[in-house]
């Protein structure tokens, strides 16, 4: 994008016709490249270091217009015009207030005499929906036209001003009655033809040309950024434990000599992760213009992601890589991928989730680790013949929170963890019968005092075990066994008291598991003081 450098103090004023004109001269970047007079465009504009602006007073409408003759279009005769270039321009202590439409005549004719030239047909004309003042501007045409070097062409802009300098021109020698025709009041001709001692020169018009095989050569190119407004070019980047990966990247049509269209299509956005595919990413239907581009934030993982991958605290390649849809040919393939180290923070503190159930029946088993405020679901695949009886978090009954989730059968989730949990489900064999409903027995598990500093009174009503049976294990938060008992003092069947010393224990959470001839009958919590 150029920007207007400075502003030279130069004003001249001319009355005609009732109609005030302002001529102001600006500095400017000199346009790209391709600006410059090639088979591929077509102008009598000249690229020099500052360009000249035209206003008038009050509300005026105009033609402002490039003249091609036949001669002059001979080397591009069945060519595409595709593209229609211009600069419209503004001041800041009186800006511009002006609306734009591209257009294109053929068949046109110039004798010199206002009564007598003619633009000829209309074959375009394209409403612009913004500018950028002081800028070359790039329409690209809806319907490309054809040229023929048998009839003359001429490409511009109509302007409807209502303040300000809608519109630029060079300051080097003017090419006669094509570089600087304009239409006025129904009429056509030179500026000097309407608005006494005006000298505008060549417009800064220009058209792309094409024969429709360099149209499909883009230059697509990514890099990783530290942000989307000073562009710093970044190799590594850390990632938080907590917080999402939100690569920043910058997609750029880079305008070089191989390439120097416009973009207008989907780009496929492909993410790696240590070279294997990770996501893709589509942006349809945007244009990419030549020489510009954007930058995009992309949230590749949720902080949930990263913790399920096990990336925490791991070091790994990401990259990202571009490509165009098929019918654009890409100039340069080696800057369509760019690679970054990211390096994934760790949790300083982790919860855990203990399943008693050992016979892989709760997935997953064993003790799972969860960051705070995470949630976890265990899904629960009875053995063949049961059905569940209880599900027990930390003791407590959660059957009614079993939900049975589509394509993944019955779940359970402990949600926003922020301690530690244990978690078991208990089976009972699935009656032939199932048009009877019995009554089940649970074992009603109480737990005395708790806390506790050392002794634990165990109680359990639970008619059909037998105490010579009986285990009690001790587990800690991770899921280990501590000690384990066949009280002594437990006769007969229950209800019945036992008791465990947990005085030699530390201070903390600990849990208690009966066990019965090898099944698992009841868990409780006991906090040790």
């Amino acid at each position: 994008m150029k920007k207007i450098l400075a502003f030279l103090v130069i004003a001249l004023f001319f009355v005609s016709s009732g109609v005030s004109q302002v001529v102001q001269t600006a500095e400017f970047l000199a346009p790209d490249a391709e600006q410059d007079r090639s088979s591929s465009i077509l102008t009598w504009s000249q690229n020099t270091g500052t360009y000249n602006m035209i206003g008038f007073e009050g509300t005026t409408q105009f033609y402002a217009m490039q003249r091609f003759a036949t001669s002059d279009l001979t080397p591009y005769n069945g060519q595409q015009l595709t593209k229609i270039r211009f600069v419209p321009s503004s001041t800041s202590s009186e800006p511009t207030n002006a609306t734009y439409s591209v257009v294109v005549y053929r068949g046109g004719s110039f004798y010199g005499s206002t009564l007598l030239n003619s633009a000829g047909t209309l074959v375009c004309s394209q409403e612009v929906p913004s500018v950028t003042y002081g800028a070359w501007n790039t329409v690209t045409l809806n319907t490309p036209y054809t040229i023929n070097a048998s009839e003359e062409l001429w490409i511009g802009v109509y302007v409807t001003a209502y303040a300000g300098y809608p519109m630029s021109y060079d300051d080097t020698t003017v090419v006669s009655n094509k570089g600087n025709v304009i239409g006025y009041d129904g009429l056509w001709g030179v500026p000097s033809d309407f608005f006494n001692n005006t000298d505008v020169r060549n417009w800064n018009i220009a058209g792309v040309v094409t024969d429709g095989v360099e149209e499909s050569y883009i230059d697509l190119a990514v890099r990783f950024v530290n942000s989307g407004t000073d562009l710093t070019d970044i190799t590594s980047m850390e990632v938080p434990a907590g917080q999402p990966f939100r690569p920043v990247i910058y997609i750029r049509n880079v305008n070089s000599v191989q390439a120097s269209l416009d973009y207008t299509d989907t780009i496929s956005i492909v993410g790696y992760m240590d070279g294997v595919p990770f996501s893709t990413h589509y942006i349809s239907n945007d244009t990419v213009a030549s020489g510009y581009g954007g930058w995009l934030q992309i949230t590749e993982m949720t902080y949930q992601n990263i913790f399920a991958q096990g990336y925490c605290g791991t070091t790994h390649t990401f990259s990202y890589e571009l490509s165009a849809t098929a019918g654009w040919a890409d100039a340069d393939l080696s800057n369509n991928r760019d690679s970054i180290t990211v390096t994934f923070g760790q949790y300083s503190t982790l919860y855990h989730i203990t399943v008693f159930n050992e016979d892989s029946t709760v997935s997953p088993s064993g003790v799972v680790h969860i960051y705070p405020g995470g949630n976890q679901r265990f899904v629960i695949t009875p053995p063949e013949g049961q059905r569940i009886v209880q599900a027990l978090a930390d003791g407590v009954d959660v059957t009614a929170d079993v939900h049975n989730v589509v394509n993944i059968g019955k779940t359970y989730t402990f949600y926003n963890v922020q301690s530690d949990h244990t978690f078991q489900v208990l089976y009972e064999n699935i009656p032939e019968d199932t048009s009877s409903v019995r009554d089940l027995s649970m074992p009603e598990v109480s737990l005395f005092p708790n806390p506790t500093t050392g002794v634990v009174n165990v109680h359990c009503t639970m008619n059909d075990v037998q105490s010579d049976n009986i285990e009690i294990q001790v587990f800690d938060v991770y899921g280990r066994m501590l000690n384990v008992t066949n009280p002594s003092d437990a006769r007969g069947t229950f209800p019945q008291t036992m008791k465990i010393d947990l005085s030699g224990y530390s201070t903390g959470i600990y849990f208690v598991k009966l066990v019965n001839g090898g099944k698992v009958i009841a868990v409780q919590k006991v906090v040790k003081e």
